[in-house]
């Protein structure tokens, strides 16, 4: 059996670690609600001896993100077989716990995937979409632009595009491209841009853009 005793922060890090190893240990032998149950028991824990301390290992912040991911895919899983919002809401909740925990951009981007999928099953699109733009937002800068077309590539409302095409524009200089390459993808974004505007029927915009465009243009030829 193992003690109860804790002494200080080490001594309660190094007991949160303990029943974290027997949980793990446990876990292929448990069902989704047994899961649910000694979790959860883990996050209070935590909750009472650890989460107001100054500071803890990154160990700690590893674990605590690996158990919100296992608490958030057990619910988005229960979600989607039985078409249950109040599973996909507690889904939602361990996700963003587990966001605050990500230590690396790969860990951020699996959770912000997962909770986009849901926004979209829920037909929330002001949280789909602001997911969306935390997901571009989350490459490295480089990278960033590419993210962006995407995004406006598979977005279904003019709005959604327009949005993420300006995003897109100015984020062309930063591209590790050649300056031709610059300036083309910046005629290419002006142009949808002033479809977009003229068919959205702001004309006001859609001249900003196309001035745009004209000056990249002279900016090619000379």
């Amino acid at each position: 059996m193992l003690s109860r005793t804790v002494s200080g922060t080490k001594g309660s890090e190094s007991r949160f670690l303990q029943l974290y190893k027997v949980v793990r240990e446990r876990e292929p032998y448990l069902n989704n609600e047994a899961k649910i149950v000694q979790y959860n028991a883990l996050l209070r824990y935590f909750i009472k001896f650890l989460q107001d301390k100054d500071s803890y290992p990154p160990l700690i912040n590893s674990i605590l993100y690996q158990i919100d991911i296992k608490l958030g895919d057990i619910y988005y899983e229960d979600g989607l077989q039985n078409q249950d919002n109040s599973r996909y809401f507690l889904a939602i909740e361990y996700y963003n716990q587990a966001l605050s925990y990500a230590q690396k951009t790969e860990e951020q981007n699996r959770v912000l995937l997962a909770l986009k999928d849901i926004y979209y099953y829920l037909d929330d699109e002001e949280a789909f979409f602001k997911i969306e733009k935390n997901w571009a937002d989350n490459h490295n800068q480089k990278d960033r632009f590419g993210a962006y077309v995407l995004l406006a590539k598979n977005a279904y409302q003019p709005r959604m595009k327009i949005f993420f095409l300006e995003c897109a524009l100015n984020t062309v200089v930063a591209q590790d491209e050649s300056f031709y390459t610059k300036y083309q993808d910046t005629l290419n974004i002006c142009c949808q841009l002033a479809v977009l505007y003229e068919l959205l029927g702001e004309y006001e915009k859609a001249r900003r853009v196309q001035k745009l465009r004209d000056n990249t243009l002279k900016l090619l030829k000379n």
